[in-house]
């Protein structure tokens, strides 16, 4: 199925992190190294697109491509397209202008230097580019990016961007310029826009539920999923992650748990879409971004 050029392409994106040190850090004020989970687990979304035959976009964070080189190369090797996810996983509110910047370009630095490519494409850390951040999409063009794939365009918790176009095409920025947008997919859900293929949303609906959503998005634009390779990893954290886990609140405990339901699945969904629709790299579905 995915070999028919005659249906339409979608995008399959893939967020290059590792869950357990950004958890670490971000939940529980505790640094810790890239744990080789995030290696593992992205190496079973290449063995996926392998047997399909299909390839993505990979999003990486600066410091995976420093902890594990080897893995760029695999990414790069496998033919799929590497963009930057930013450098340490920081969102843009609690960023300035200058530190966006540095960040950016630390990991954009990393990441061609792996590959011998410009890095042309973005996408920022929790969907963080919203009517607040938007002056990010300047310090894109500044760094010399061609598109973004940051916003959600609906209002979700923490993130989201309402009222912004649903389709792939040029937005203005705030300084005077335009880049490229690329908007992840969302649907409508008893009234309201919700993101639809990818993280909780896609992981916990039934997948005949799915199916239909990507049908109906289809049959107006290109679907834009995105995965992080940590939700193909069902196995329990380490045990200095689940101490940490154990003295939070229980509102975090919650939540971080929630994060587990239903992963063991998740590898057969993505088995099944892959084998009924059409995937590609998100610069293939941007005309001004000639394919390499």
């Amino acid at each position: 199925m995915e070999n028919d050029e005659s249906l339409p392409l979608n995008g399959f994106s893939v967020d290059v992190e590792d869950g357990i040190s950004i958890a670490m850090r971000d939940r529980f004020g505790r640094r810790i190294a890239q744990t080789e989970r995030v290696l593992t687990s992205t190496r079973k979304i290449l063995h996926l697109l392998a047997r399909h035959d299909t390839r993505g976009t990979f999003f990486v964070l600066g410091q995976v491509g420093e902890a594990y080189p080897e893995l760029v190369r695999e990414i790069q090797a496998a033919g799929h397209e590497i963009g930057v996810h930013g450098h340490d996983h920081h969102v843009f509110h609690k960023l300035s202008r200058d530190q966006a910047r540095e960040e950016l370009y630390r990991a954009k630095v990393v990441l061609e230097d792996l590959t011998g490519e410009k890095m042309r494409g973005h996408r920022a850390p929790c969907f963080s580019i919203d009517s607040n951040t938007a002056w990010a999409l300047d310090v894109l063009l500044e760094l010399g990016f061609e598109y973004d794939s940051s916003i959600m365009p609906c209002r979700g918790l923490g993130y989201g961007w309402s009222g912004q176009r649903l389709g792939i095409g040029p937005m203005d920025t705030p300084g005077g310029g335009q880049i490229m947008q690329v908007p992840l997919s969302v649907t409508s859900l008893a009234g309201r826009k919700v993101p639809a293929l990818g993280g909780s949303y896609f992981r916990l609906l039934p997948l005949s539920v799915s199916r239909l959503i990507f049908q109906r998005i289809q049959s107006q634009r290109p679907v834009i999923m995105y995965l992080h390779p940590y939700e193909l990893d069902p196995e329990p954290y380490p045990e200095f992650y689940l101490r940490e886990l154990a003295k939070a609140t229980l509102k975090t405990r919650l939540r971080m748990r929630s994060f587990w339901l239903r992963r063991k699945s998740l590898m057969q969904r993505y088995d099944h879409l892959l084998s009924e629709f059409r995937f590609g790299r998100i610069k293939e579905l941007i005309p001004e971004v000639e394919p390499t």
